[in-house]
Formats: structure tokens, C-alpha cells, sequence
């Protein structure tokens, strides 16, 4: 692909499967006197796999993944295809933002970005992992991570923070087991499944 570069090997990308931010592109005929110009990328990383195209394109904002099995289409298309699916507001926003980004326009707030308070629950769910895993005792997780004070030993068998440190805990074994999926397709994901918060 004339423009193209080869994809980096510290690049980790979404599949089709995994992440409705992933677009498919295409070549859309239209009727005859309306016309819809074709969009042309530079500066892309490409590849082939199973008979499909996949480029990453960086605009000036952020970077797209784009898929195709149509040859060529890639550097001249004209539309991307939206399935009906569950994720179809996440696979809207994403043809949105790549518009934008095409037109040079500012691209707004993002569909499904993450609720501030729901972005530390996760931290805090993956500091408490990440302490279990250096063998910190549940008492010294919660002093360090919940109350910022010592709790005498005496008192840690009845401790309200006992129990909420074992909770954090199994959140955090849920997005460590693969939990971390369902934010790729949140708010979706809130539907089916509310553990995973």
C-alpha cells in the first residue's frame, strides 16, 4: 500500500470481535448526480491478515483502525459499515470521530468514555491486586489504600474495612480474569453485566 508503513511490534491492536471502535470501511457507489468524495489516508501503518486489510491511521487527535477486504478501498473509500448490533452507538461515535478527524474538526466528547468515579473504582480495585501480589496482608491494604491510618490488630477482625478490602479484591480478580473486556464496550457492557465495575 503506496503510503503505508509497517506496523511497529509494540503496537497491540483490537480485533473486529473485540472492540466496535475497530471500523470497517468501503467503497460505497451512490446515485447517479450526488457524489460523496472518496477520503485518502497518509501516514499509516498497514497489514494483511486473513484477507483483510487493516490500517492504522494517527490523525492529529487520536488514532483509527480501519479494516477492510475490499482491495485498494482503504486508500479510496467512501463510507464504513455500521452493523444494527448492541455496540451500534459505539460503532457511530466511531465513524463520527473519524469524519471529524478527516474534515480537521474538533472531535468532542467520546460515547461511552468512563465516569470519573468509575475510573478510581478500577484504579483502587488494581492497586489492591497489585498489593495482594507483593503479599501486603488484607490490614496493611486497607491502611494504605482505604483509611491512611494504622489499624491495631485487635481490631481488624471486626473492622469494617475487612470486608470491603475482600470486596475490592474480587472486582479486581474479575478484571484481571478478563472483566477488563467489558470496558471496551461500555456503557453496553452495563447492560448485560454489572459486575465487572
Amino acid at each position: 500500500m503506496p503510503g503505508a508503513e509497517p506496523l511497529s511490534p509494540e503496537h497491540i491492536v483490537w480485533t473486529e470481535q473485540a472492540s466496535p471502535r475497530v471500523l470497517r470501511a468501503t467503497r460505497w457507489t451512490v446515485a447517479a448526480g450526488s457524489s460523496q468524495p472518496a477520503r485518502r489516508f497518509s501516514r499509516v501503518q498497514s497489514w494483511t491478515e486473513a484477507d483483510q486489510v487493516h490500517v492504522l491511521w494517527p490523525s492529529a487527535q487520536e488514532t483509527y483502525h480501519i479494516v477492510s477486504a475490499e482491495p485498494g478501498s482503504l486508500l479510496d473509500i467512501n463510507a464504513v459499515v455500521l452493523p444494527l448490533d448492541d455496540n451500534f452507538e459505539t460503532r457511530l461515535d466511531a465513524a463520527r470521530r473519524l469524519r471529524r478527524a478527516l474534515k480537521g474538526q474538533r472531535l468532542g466528547a467520546r460515547y461511552g468514555s468512563l465516569p470519573q468515579q468509575t475510573k478510581l473504582r478500577h484504579i483502587l480495585n488494581l492497586r489492591a491486586f497489585d498489593g495482594r501480589h507483593a503479599r501486603a496482608p488484607y490490614r496493611r491494604l486497607a491502611e494504605k489504600l482505604l483509611c491512611h491510618e494504622p489499624i491495631a490488630a485487635r481490631d481488624w477482625r471486626d473492622h469494617h474495612l475487612r470486608h470491603k478490602v475482600r470486596a475490592i479484591l474480587r472486582r479486581a480478580d474479575r478484571l484481571v480474569a478478563g472483566g477488563y473486556r467489558d470496558l471496551l464496550l461500555y456503557p453496553q457492557s452495563r447492560q448485560g453485566n454489572s459486575k465487572s465495575d
